[in-house]
Parts: structure tokens; sequence; C-alpha cells
């Protein structure tokens, strides 16, 4: 209420800058909350990610709408550097040769929107007292975050599915993944004692202070009740990292500082129960043994096969969307030979590390452009100072350091859209105007309405997208008994494969039921394709079953080989096996009985 009377009463608001706060305001408090029923995991399944890239999208509309009417672009001082981030990713999916589409579309988007994001945030002209304000904004979206761990650890009674349920009352947030909401938590935790470092804290209202006061206690608590050991390293780093370099700063605001701290040290006390399996993980990761002397912690294991795939192709990778089918092959090859075990899970879609999937799948060419960023970065870090240098490296510390053990960024997109907006906070310094009075009418006409025409496709793409996840979760919700709820499905290009699974899946199964076996030979030839790509369990399995129905035991036979080789020890994948061989022996017992019979004829 206070940040709001402030907006509306400062006279140095022009309408780019109000259009700004509103559209940064809708971003950070109202996008990242949207939730409906999903399906889990990552991209578009999870629901707040397409409600993030539309307001996204009209954010970079409305930048490219200020630099056609002032005829000019603002830029950072090191924007061609940052630029190697989205030209590498592009020059090396075209020259690689197993590009998945679906994932070559989507993380291009991802990769280019974010970074013309990051440039579209420069043309609204902010002042440092107008950055401020944008600060309480993500300050206000960590604390919604924090509420949101808070009512799935206590178990409050949750209405209207409106936020999502952990299992055993983890706190998800509406991240819905722990380290996530942990990562988020740290790097709120984070802002509220950069805040206090602010030439403005000799001046906080009274109601800022205590929202300060009480985003330290939420936030820690959803820290430590994690027991995520990436956000205990984070909030550890980052406090670190601002204490070296704005502790006079800090000291000079001693009571709001005393204040949080004891609120932080509160909040941590009161989620202490996570610690406890915080020090579990690490007592596995350290001394317990796998095959032969191998580290039980799968994930050095995971890092040595990708090393290996990177060596194959080091200069321009496998290909976008290439890792699962790439990473997925040696996996079975090394589980084949007894080398090392890389567990049961049903598919690896991320390497844990961001740096390690970009050499896979891109090759150097593609790391070559993330270095740049990274490097050019730290440079404009040092210029800035000490004081600065460390404060703006502090916040972007924990979603960083995620990004190398975890794939954060594909799981939410607010993450990706947090840390952008502190690089743009890191890059203030030294930006420039360039005009664009050079180019011709029709060229500069081009950016606004060439902008307007993506943000209303990408709006449409990503509703339509989430109608079609409504339509699945329908559809599971009846059993998989109404079909029909998969039209709307059909129509969204995201969720048309998976769609065109279940429905070949249904048809397969039922066929079978009226000994129909033309259904299984079409989910056949459609999952010999679907496995060069997504090598996923369920598409083996149900694959093995339509040529045991189709009487094609050979080819059956192999799919199950690669399948149990790939997903060593799967009791699932095991009891179809026996099921199997129980089979062929009565087949081969009845056969037998017959011939026997005959010969007695």
């Amino acid at each position: 209420m206070t940040l709001r009377l402030e907006l509306e009463k400062d006279p140095s608001l022009k309408k780019p800058q109000k259009v700004f706060f509103v559209l940064f305001g809708i971003m950070f408090l109202f996008a990242p909350f949207y939730y409906q029923p999903n399906l889990g995991g990552e991209g578009l399944n999870i629901p707040h990610n397409s409600s993030l890239w539309i307001v996204a999208s009209w954010i970079i509309a409305a930048a490219c709408f200020i630099i056609y009417k002032k005829n000019r672009i603002i830029l950072p001082r090191y924007w061609f550097a940052l630029a190697l981030l989205p030209l590498g990713a592009i020059i090396t999916s075209y020259i690689a040769d197993n590009n998945n589409p679906a994932e070559w579309l989507v993380r291009l988007s991802v990769i280019c929107g974010g970074y013309l994001f990051f440039i579209a945030l420069f043309q609204f002209q902010l002042t440092s007292r107008q950055i401020e304000r944008s600060l309480y904004i993500l300050l206000s979206m960590g604390l919604l975050a924090a509420v949101y761990g808070i009512i799935q650890t206590q178990n409050i009674p949750l209405i209207l599915n409106i936020v999502p349920r952990g299992a055993d009352q983890l706190a998800i947030g509406v991240f819905q993944q722990k380290n996530i909401q942990a990562a988020v938590m740290a790097t709120t935790l984070t802002l509220v004692f950069y805040l206090i470092s602010r030439p403005s804290h000799k001046s906080l209202n009274p109601i800022i202070l205590i929202a300060l006061i009480v985003t330290a206690l939420a936030t820690s608590y959803n820290i430590t009740v994690s027991g995520s050991r990436v956000g205990l390293l984070g909030i550890s780093c980052s406090l670190l990292f601002l204490f070296i370099g704005r502790g006079k700063l800090l000291l000079n605001s001693k009571i709001p500082l005393i204040f949080v701290i004891v609120a932080s040290i509160t909040g941590g006390y009161l989620g202490s129960q996570g610690l406890v399996s915080t020090t579990k993980k690490f007592d596995r990761a350290l001394s317990s043994e796998g095959i032969g002397g191998v580290k039980t912690d799968i994930r050095w294991n995971i890092y040595k096969t990708s090393w290996e795939l990177y060596t194959e192709a080091p200069v321009f990778g496998h290909g976008i969307g290439s890792f699962q089918k790439v990473f997925q092959d040696k996996r079975a090859e090394h589980q084949a030979n007894g080398t090392y075990d890389l567990g049961k899970s049903p598919k690896f879609s991320h390497p844990h590390n961001e740096i390690i999937f970009w050499l896979i799948e891109g090759g150097s060419s593609a790391i070559f452009g993330i270095l740049a960023a990274a490097l050019f970065t730290f440079i404009q870090l040092i210029k800035l100072g000490w004081q600065r240098g460390f404060g703006y490296a502090a916040l972007m510390v924990p979603i960083t350091l995620h990004t190398q053990v975890e794939l954060p960024f594909y799981i939410s997109n607010t993450p990706w859209f947090l840390l952008l907006t502190i690089l743009f906070l890191v890059h203030q310094s030294g930006k420039k105007t360039y005009s664009t009075s050079k180019l011709s009418k029709a060229a500069n006409s081009t950016i606004p309405l060439s902008a307007t025409a993506i943000a209303l496709v990408t709006t449409n793409t990503l509703v339509q997208a989430q109608v079609g996840n409504a339509g699945v979760i329908n559809y599971f919700h009846t059993g998989q008994k109404a079909p029909i709820y998969l039209q709307s499905s059909l129509k969204s290009q995201y969720f048309e494969n998976y769609t065109t699974f279940l429905l070949l899946r249904r048809n397969m199964f039922m066929g079978i039921s009226q000994n129909n076996p033309e259904p299984a030979k079409v989910y056949a030839e459609w999952a010999e394709e679907q496995i060069q790509i997504s090598p996923s369990l369920i598409y083996y399995r149900n694959l093995a079953i339509a040529y045991d129905y189709t009487d094609r035991n050979n080819e059956r036979d192999r799919i199950m080989k690669i399948a149990m080789t790939t997903y060593l020890n799967n009791l699932d994948l095991q009891q179809l096996n026996q099921q199997f061989m129980q089979k062929d022996l009565e087949d081969k017992n009845s056969s037998g009985a017959i011939k026997q019979l005959d010969a007695s004829n």
C-alpha cells in the first residue's frame, strides 16, 4: 500500500515508467502464482511458466514502442558480449545434426526472449529510486512465495487448488520443487539485507521495516525447513559476499539490521527440523559406496557420462534436444558393461549442471557464449566497485549456484526472470544511447508492429497450451475414459506429442481387448520413431507389449533388452519380462503338445 501511494504521488513518473511498474508488478506479483492442476515436470507443464512469458512478451512489446517513439535504443556497455549467449545457441542449433524440433523451438525462444527482456528493461529509463522500488516488488514476490511454503509445511487447508500440494508437507512453493523454492528464498533473504544497506535505509517507513522483518523470518524458515543443500549453501555464500562488500553500510543501520538478523535466526530455528535431512544427504553422498566402489550419489556418474558425450562432439555438440537420447544410450552402454549404475530414474532430461548440459547439446561453440556473458558480467561487477559489485554478486549467487547442480530454469522460469532483472541492475552503469533515426520510416514502424504481433501470438499459444494442459488433467480424472477432453490438447503444439501417445496407447489396449491387432501396429510404428528422440521408459514398455501382441517376439525381446539395460533393476520391467517368458513357455509347451498329438495320430 505504501509503495503504491508513493508511486501515485511521484511526479518523476512518466508514461513509460508507469507502464513498466504495471507490467513488472503483474509479472512478479501475479504471474508466478498462477496455478492450475498439472502434470508436473518442467516447461509448459508448469502453468506459471506460461503466464510469466505472456507478461514478458508485452514488456518487450512496450519497450519496442518506446524505441519507436523516442527514436533511440538504450544498450548496456557490453550488450554484444551478452548477445553471444543467444547467438552461440542459434549457431550451434543450425549446425548440429540431431536437434529435437520441439525442444529447439522452446529453448531458443527462452534464451532469445530472455535477452530481449533484459534489453527491454533499459528502455524504460528508470531512476535509481525507481529501481529500488522495483526491488521491493521482487521482495513482495519472495514474501508471497514464502507464505506458500509455510502453508504447505503446516498442512493448512488449501482452497480451490490455488496452491500446489507438496508430498510429505514439503515447502515446494508455487514452483513445485523444494530446491527452487529454497533458491528463491535465499535470493529474497539476501535482498532483505541488501535493501537495508541502501542509502534510503535512514528514512525507512515503519511498514517497510516490518515487511523486511517478516520476509526475513518467513524466507529463513523456508530455507531451513526444506533441507535443501543448495539453498543453505546459496544463502551462506550470499551473506558472506554481502557483508564483505557492504558491511560498513549495514552497520550504519544497526537497528534494522539487528531486527532482521534476529528474525532470520528465529525463522531458521523454527524450520531447523529440515536440517536433519540435509545432514543425512551429506552423509549419504560422502560415505556410501556403490558398484565397484563408486559413490552411490549418482551425480558424479552423471557428470562422468556427460563428459564422455562432450568429447564425442566437442565443437557443436549433439544438437539441441538430443540430450535424452544420447545420454540414455551411453547410460545403457555403461550399465551393460557393469561400469557403473545411473540409478532407477525413468529418464534424464538434464545432467544437473547447466554448463555440462550445453557442452553436450551445443558443444564449445554454445558454451563460448555463456562464458562470454559470465566474463563480461564479472568485469562489470569489478568496475562497479567493492560495495556495489559484491552487493549485486550476492544477489546472483543462489540462482547461479543452483544452475550448477540442477535445472531451475527449465522447471520454473521465475528464477530466470529474477536473474535477468538482477543482471539489469549490474549492467546499469555505463549504458549508452544509440539513435535509430537513420532507419527508414518503414523499418522503424516494423519494430513495434513486429513486437506486438509476436506478443499476440505468444499469448495465444501459451493460453492454448494451458487449455491443453487442463484437457490432459481432465482426461486422467475420468480414468482415461473420456478422450473428448484431449481435443484441446491436440490443438496445442506443446502437448500434441504427449496427447498422441495417450490416444495411441488407449487405442492399442482397446484393440487388444477386442482382438484387433491394427492399433498395436500403429502404436509400434509411432513409438519406434519416438524412442529415437525421447527414450522414455513408458514408451519402451508399451512398445514391447505392442510387439508381443502382434507376435513379433524378436522385436519385443530387442526392445526389452534395451529397456532393461537402460533402466537397470526396474521392477515393472522385470515383471513384464517375466510375463513374456511365461507366455513363451506356455506357447512352447502348447506347441509341443500339439505336435505329439499329431504324431500319435
